[in-house]
């Protein structure tokens, strides 16, 4: 029963973890429509056509963020120039 467990356990991990460097890739980032949230601002609306991602950086025209996280819905950032976190919702 422990190695049953143990299996289990170690599969729902490795399925989590290739979700979560899924949701935090840059082509996913890159292909979504996010819209501003709270915190720090890099622009209203940040879609492909708007943004660059380089080196787990967002570039865009209102400035620039490290990316922290991504979980699917929700996209946390750190803008470069004033060290606040921001946090855009994914609309698409």
């Amino acid at each position: 029963m422990k190695k049953l467990l143990l299996v289990v356990v170690s599969l729902l991990i490795v399925i989590l973890s290739i979700i979560a460097i899924y949701f935090n890739s840059d082509n996913y980032i890159k292909n979504q429509e996010w819209k501003y949230a709270d915190g720090a601002h890099i622009g209203d609306w940040l879609n492909k056509t708007s943004l660059t991602i380089k080196d787990g950086m967002i570039y865009t025209p209102g400035g620039k963020a490290k990316i922290l996280f991504c979980y699917g819905k929700g996209l946390i950032i750190k803008n470069s120039d004033t060290g606040q976190n921001g946090t855009y919702i994914n609309k698409s």
